[in-house]
């Protein structure tokens, strides 16, 4: 689905394929942050195109991307991408006011091989304009000219250096980005992450199979928010982690034990917390085909209104920002792959946080001084202490010219303490999506999946006595359905079409948020 019906409001429990356990060592995976940009895990193919395409609702997308090779005596690859995507929004069948929305997005990358390790950078800026166009039927003030837009702009800079002579650091992780809006909100973030290259050595007679290792972690994080909204609030957080482990294995198998030791400094209170989680990990290698781990971890995460926007972009702009503590985690899974065409994974966990968060539709603001944000159309952040069972699954499957990837999760929040539901976070969902090439790779096929069960949302209503009063509503579940084919016609130049929302279906994402229901893009594609 294209802007309107294609937010992310689960980003917090979505599962990247194969990629959602808690260690590197039992992934095979490290998670990392990119924007827009090639993986410095590799250095990608050259790819040089324009491309053009119009669809229904006025919609219109371009896109463009040159990258090559900056110097003969090394590996070295910089690039540029650039996309921008524009469409009226939904039919005005569904909505009398502007539901258009618009996303511009332009960066550069530079990636590099050197004898000490593979360094990657990356810069880019976004522009976003969107209506809170999910308006409650009750606001009498409602009318097709009003002024409904929010417009937000980011400039992110993310770098992470693989080192090979391991000398000091292992891996090492620097993500950073402003982020401001149209009502004078602004924060700034920094995020490093390092893995410091551990100390191995063999053990003596009789345990001379086993090798005994150090190893640790160290996390800094810094954000400063500043509202323009409402009070105005602040928050600036400053947190600071460091994991030392032991690390005992035979072969791939392994027992990890240590702690998470982490720093949390609330700037705006003046009021400072250490904590202290323990840390451990085993797994157990049977075979290529079959690894079975567990553990329990902890930690503190800090929230930042640069992602919460990129979540739920319909967030009034003035939010509670609070550190989300998990006072501990216990998993186990399994992950294995066959000749490297088929990969799984599979995990349970279950965990204990402090401000666990989730978004909460906004009562009505000034009714007589109507604002674009206070017409029963934005959502806060809310915070509450609970349990969460997790089911986790994800599985993939390449062969030739295929490759199929399909995901799932269940979970189940409870102790939720005075919060009457787990607002908009549905209990189960999944995904799947498959690529095909055929004839000679000049006709390519993509499809995509997405499934959401029942979602639990507040909603403000008129009571008996012609008082405001809030409620609970179930958002019905949905399936959405994306497909697109492209065909080269002659060398390089090639044509495409999408389809998305097959179904088309007016779901509500967030509640009176529907989504466009089915829309229709083509256009044409130059590589050179």
């Amino acid at each position: 689905m294209k802007t309107i019906s294609k937010i992310v409001l689960f980003v917090s429990l979505t599962a990247p394929i194969l990629g959602f356990s808690q260690s590197a060592d039992s992934l095979n995976i490290e998670k990392q942050d990119t924007v827009n940009a090639v993986s410095s895990k590799y250095l990608s193919q050259p790819l040089n195109y324009v491309s053009v395409g119009y669809g229904t609702q006025n919609s219109w997308q371009l896109k463009a991307a040159v990258d090559k090779p900056l110097s003969k005596n090394i590996i070295d690859q910089i690039g540029v991408n650039f996309s921008w995507y524009s469409t009226d929004g939904l039919s005005k069948s569904l909505y009398d006011w502007d539901t258009s929305s618009t996303d511009l997005n332009a960066g550069i990358f530079y990636n590099v091989n050197t004898t000490a390790g593979k360094l990657h950078l990356a810069g880019n800026y976004d522009e976003s304009k969107i209506n809170y166009y999910g308006i409650d039927e009750l606001d009498v003030f409602a009318s097709p000219n009003m002024d409904l837009e929010q417009n937000m702009h980011k400039i992110a800079f993310n770098s992470d250096f693989d080192f090979y002579s391991n000398n000091f650091f292992d891996y090492a992780a620097l993500r950073a980005g402003h982020w401001w809006d149209r009502f004078n909100s602004k924060e700034s973030f920094i995020d490093f992450k390092a893995k410091l290259a551990g100390s191995k050595e063999n053990a003596s007679m009789p345990l001379s199979e086993l090798r005994f290792g150090v190893e640790a972690d160290v996390s800094v994080n810094y954000t400063d928010t500043h509202f323009g909204l409402g009070s105005q609030g602040r928050y600036s957080y400053f947190t600071a982690g460091f994991s030392p482990v032991l690390k005992i294995s035979n072969g791939f198998s392994y027992l990890k034990i240590g702690a998470n030791v982490m720093y949390n400094g609330d700037f705006s209170n003046n009021n400072s917390k250490f904590f202290l989680y323990p840390i451990a990990e085993f797994m157990y290698h049977n075979s290529r085909e079959l690894n079975i781990y567990a553990g329990f971890t902890g930690g503190v995460y800090l929230h930042n209104i640069f992602d919460l926007m990129t979540e739920n972009p319909y967030l009034y702009s003035n939010q509670k920002l609070f550190p989300t503590n998990t006072l501990y985690k216990i998993y186990a899974g399994l992950k294995g792959e066959s000749a490297e065409n088929l990969e799984y994974e599979a995990e349970i966990a279950y965990s204990r946080s402090e401000n666990l968060l989730f978004f909460a539709r906004n009562n009505i603001g000034d009714a007589l001084n109507p604002k674009p944000y206070n017409r029963l159309n934005t959502f806060s952040t809310v915070y509450t202490s609970g349990n969460l069972l997790s089911m986790k699954a994800a599985l993939q499957y390449s062969l030739n010219n295929l490759i199929l990837r399909g995901w799932g999760e269940y979970g189940h929040y409870t102790n939720l303490g005075s919060l009457r539901a787990p607002y908009n976070q549905p209990n189960f969902k999944f995904g799947a999506d498959g690529t095909y090439k055929m004839l000679k790779n000049k006709l390519k096929l993509q499809a995509k999946l997405f499934f959401a069960g029942d979602r639990k949302s507040n909603y403000y209503y008129f009571d008996n006595s012609a008082q405001w009063a809030e409620g609970i509503k179930t958002l019905d579940s949905y399936f959405d359905a994306d497909v697109s084919v492209s065909y080269e016609i002659f060398n390089d130049f090639s044509v495409f079409v999408s389809g998305n929302n097959l179904f088309d279906k007016n779901y509500e994402l967030l509640e009176n948020y529907r989504v466009q229901g089915f829309q229709l893009l083509g256009g044409i594609s130059y590589k050179f």
